[in-house]
């Protein structure tokens, strides 16, 4: 089969394509976004109840 370097899938994302790294490059994206998302949602929750907290017990 002749082989001219171009994915043989119709979708062109890196998720589905025929090369390794390609692949392996597009999970550890998801996998960094996906952190940060978590991440800032976890901050932000914490970030509520220290300024909760403050209200409460009278921190300016």
């Amino acid at each position: 089969m002749f082989d001219d370097g171009t994915d043989t899938y119709s979708y062109k994302g890196w998720l589905t394509s025929d090369h390794f790294l390609k692949r392996a490059f597009a999970v550890f994206g998801y996998y960094i976004v996906a952190a940060l998302l978590f991440w800032f949602c976890l901050f932000a929750i914490f970030m509520l109840f220290a300024i909760m907290a403050g209200i409460v017990f009278g921190a300016y």
